[in-house]
């Protein structure tokens, strides 16, 4: 059950499919965005922390609430996209970027470099 509900808000809420960015800061074009990606970031949700590390040669490991899942991400029109293994049903989810001081949303979700 524990997976099923990662999953569910994985899929949900980290990058939900054509999700509009938030009016608030700065979208990233296709080219700022894989300058953000590697390395590593975090957010809160559902009071839960997620960790995520995300290679240059576009493999990512993430942790929420002490399940842990491995993926691929990509840069496609000025979006990005992540495929986990398990989580999302392992679909792959695309959404913008906006950045926002040293903070940036994707699909709804604020997430900090570390």
């Amino acid at each position: 059950m524990k997976k099923f509900v990662i999953s569910a808000a994985c899929g949900a809420l980290i990058f939900a499919a054509n999700t509009s960015p938030s009016s608030a800061g700065e979208m990233l074009s296709a080219k700022q965005i894989k300058k953000f990606i590697p390395g590593r970031a975090k957010a809160k949700i559902m009071g839960s922390k997620v960790t995520m590390r995300m290679s240059r040669g576009g493999s990512l490991s993430a942790k929420w609430d002490g399940e842990r899942d491995t993926g691929i991400w990509r840069v496609t029109k000025n979006q990005l996209c992540i495929k986990f293994k398990k989580w999302m049903n392992g679909a792959t989810r695309c959404s913008a970027v906006t950045k926002s001081g040293n903070s940036y949303r994707v699909a709804g979700i604020t997430f900090s470099k570390y």
